[in-house]
């Protein structure tokens, strides 16, 4: 509704900053103090800001980016790691499906990624269209040396980006990529050196 948009664009929130210029929305993902990792707080935010995106008919496009040196360092594990069990985490997720929700959106996104892009980061740029990255750079799903998965979609989106073999190499192995390779695979479009990457995407 119009309500919701408007609260969405003046709402102070805490993890992210949400900005409209013409049909261009922009979200900032903004803890750079734990490298934009994202907590449970980002999660209700991205919720909000996410249907601001999709009833809105003047956004046209969408780009995410990252606030400091990081883009994403993935989920904070000192709230998502914490789960009384995995039913519990399973059914609090389907409560407020980010990730169903954004894919559902039939708006394309551009993600900015500077610096680490791990876990949860990676996931959130392969729901974007097109990814942008700074030659700084550095990719990684470091869940399977925490005894994890990757619990946003990670494990179904990255093999329809980069294939199977080079999606199970990443997933089991934990290795760190960086923007050149990550390119090479198909996980990147563009790769730019960092003063170039917003200016990058703005051309986009």
């Amino acid at each position: 509704s119009e309500q919701d948009q408007a609260m969405a664009e003046g709402e102070g929130f805490a993890t992210l900053t949400y900005t409209k210029d013409g049909g261009v929305a922009r979200i900032c993902l903004n803890r750079p103090s734990v490298l934009n990792a994202y907590n449970i707080q980002m999660r209700d935010e991205m919720w909000q800001v996410l249907h601001a995106v999709r009833d809105d008919p003047e956004v046209s496009v969408v780009v995410l980016q990252g606030n400091g040196r990081a883009f994403c360092a993935g989920a904070d594990l000192t709230e998502f790691g914490t789960a009384p069990s995995q039913a519990i985490a399973r059914s609090v997720r389907f409560q407020r499906d980010v990730w169903g929700l954004w894919l559902r959106i039939g708006k394309p996104f551009i993600a900015a990624i500077q610096g680490y892009c791990f876990g949860s980061g990676v996931e959130m740029a392969l729901l974007c269209d097109l990814r942008v990255a700074a030659e700084d750079a550095v990719f990684a799903l470091p869940e399977v040396a925490l005894g994890m998965v990757p619990a946003a979609g990670g494990t179904q989106t990255l093999p329809r980006v980069v294939g199977i073999g080079a999606t199970l190499e990443m997933l089991l192995t934990s290795r760190r990529v960086d923007a050149q390779e990550a390119y090479h695979l198909g996980l990147l479009h563009r790769v730019v050196p960092r003063t170039r990457l917003l200016p990058e995407v703005e051309s986009l």
